[in-house]
Protein backbone atom coordinates (compact mmCIF):
# COMPACT_ATOMS: atom_id res chain seq x y z
CA UNK A 1 0.00 0.00 0.00
CA UNK A 2 2.81 2.41 0.84
CA UNK A 3 4.58 1.53 -2.40
CA UNK A 4 1.49 2.40 -4.46
CA UNK A 5 1.12 5.70 -2.58
CA UNK A 6 4.77 6.48 -3.23
CA UNK A 7 4.42 5.69 -6.94
CA UNK A 8 1.27 7.84 -7.10
CA UNK A 9 3.10 10.70 -5.40
CA UNK A 10 6.00 10.46 -7.87
CA UNK A 11 3.64 10.39 -10.86
CA UNK A 12 1.65 13.35 -9.49
CA UNK A 13 4.83 15.34 -8.90
CA UNK A 14 5.99 14.54 -12.43
CA UNK A 15 2.66 15.68 -13.88
CA UNK A 16 2.84 18.89 -11.85
CA UNK A 17 6.38 19.61 -13.05
CA UNK A 18 5.32 18.90 -16.62
CA UNK A 19 2.36 21.29 -16.34
CA UNK A 20 4.48 24.04 -14.76
CA UNK A 21 7.17 23.82 -17.45
CA UNK A 22 4.77 23.71 -20.43
CA UNK A 23 2.55 26.73 -19.91
CA UNK A 24 2.77 27.98 -23.49
CA UNK A 25 -0.57 28.59 -25.16
CA UNK A 26 -1.06 26.59 -28.33
CA UNK A 27 -3.82 26.67 -30.91
CA UNK A 28 -5.36 23.40 -32.04
CA UNK A 29 -7.53 23.22 -35.13
CA UNK A 30 -9.56 20.06 -35.63
CA UNK A 31 -12.32 19.66 -38.23
CA UNK A 32 -13.16 23.36 -38.27
CA UNK A 33 -12.95 23.79 -34.50
CA UNK A 34 -10.18 25.85 -33.02
CA UNK A 35 -9.01 25.58 -29.44
CA UNK A 36 -6.44 27.68 -27.60
CA UNK A 37 -5.16 26.02 -24.48
CA UNK A 38 -2.04 25.25 -22.50
CA UNK A 39 0.34 22.71 -24.02
CA UNK A 40 0.35 20.71 -20.76
CA UNK A 41 -3.44 20.41 -20.72
CA UNK A 42 -3.46 19.36 -24.36
CA UNK A 43 -0.83 16.65 -23.86
CA UNK A 44 -2.41 15.34 -20.64
CA UNK A 45 -5.86 15.26 -22.27
CA UNK A 46 -4.38 13.31 -25.19
CA UNK A 47 -2.87 10.78 -22.80
CA UNK A 48 -6.18 10.38 -20.96
CA UNK A 49 -8.06 9.85 -24.24
CA UNK A 50 -5.47 7.24 -25.26
CA UNK A 51 -5.89 5.39 -21.96
CA UNK A 52 -9.68 5.39 -22.35
CA UNK A 53 -9.44 4.03 -25.90
CA UNK A 54 -7.06 1.29 -24.68
CA UNK A 55 -9.49 0.31 -21.93
CA UNK A 56 -12.40 0.19 -24.39
CA UNK A 57 -10.34 -1.99 -26.74
CA UNK A 58 -9.47 -4.36 -23.87
CA UNK A 59 -13.05 -4.91 -22.64
CA UNK A 60 -14.19 -7.45 -25.32
CA UNK A 61 -11.24 -9.78 -24.77
CA UNK A 62 -11.62 -9.52 -20.99
CA UNK A 63 -15.32 -10.41 -21.22
CA UNK A 64 -14.56 -13.31 -23.55
CA UNK A 65 -11.95 -14.67 -21.16
CA UNK A 66 -14.33 -14.25 -18.22
CA UNK A 67 -17.09 -16.22 -19.97
CA UNK A 68 -14.61 -18.94 -20.92
CA UNK A 69 -13.40 -19.21 -17.32
CA UNK A 70 -16.99 -19.47 -16.08
CA UNK A 71 -17.69 -22.26 -18.57
CA UNK A 72 -14.54 -24.15 -17.58
CA UNK A 73 -15.42 -23.84 -13.87
CA UNK A 74 -18.90 -25.22 -14.59
CA UNK A 75 -17.41 -28.09 -16.58
CA UNK A 76 -14.88 -28.78 -13.80
CA UNK A 77 -17.66 -28.87 -11.19
CA UNK A 78 -19.66 -31.30 -13.34
CA UNK A 79 -16.63 -33.56 -13.79
CA UNK A 80 -15.88 -33.54 -10.05
CA UNK A 81 -19.47 -34.53 -9.30
CA UNK A 82 -19.26 -37.31 -11.89
CA UNK A 83 -16.00 -38.55 -10.35
CA UNK A 84 -17.51 -38.57 -6.86
CA UNK A 85 -20.52 -40.51 -8.16
CA UNK A 86 -18.17 -43.07 -9.75
CA UNK A 87 -16.23 -43.44 -6.50
CA UNK A 88 -19.37 -43.99 -4.43
CA UNK A 89 -20.90 -46.72 -6.60
CA UNK A 90 -19.76 -50.21 -5.61
CA UNK A 91 -17.77 -51.91 -8.30
CA UNK A 92 -18.83 -55.39 -9.31
CA UNK A 93 -16.39 -58.25 -9.16
CA UNK A 94 -14.47 -58.71 -12.39
CA UNK A 95 -15.72 -61.49 -14.62
CA UNK A 96 -13.82 -64.72 -14.02
CA UNK A 97 -11.90 -66.09 -16.92
CA UNK A 98 -12.05 -69.81 -17.41
CA UNK A 99 -8.72 -71.47 -16.94
CA UNK A 100 -9.06 -73.57 -20.02
CA UNK A 101 -9.32 -71.95 -23.38
CA UNK A 102 -10.16 -75.22 -25.11
CA UNK A 103 -13.63 -75.31 -26.65
CA UNK A 104 -15.50 -78.59 -26.38
CA UNK A 105 -17.31 -79.31 -29.64
CA UNK A 106 -18.38 -82.94 -28.77
CA UNK A 107 -21.95 -82.47 -27.93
Amino acid sequence: MILSLFIGFILGAGALLFALQNTDIVALTFMGWQFSTSLAILVLASVIVGVLISILAYIPSALSASFRIMGLKKQNKHLVQELEAQRQTPTSAPATVEESSVIDLRS
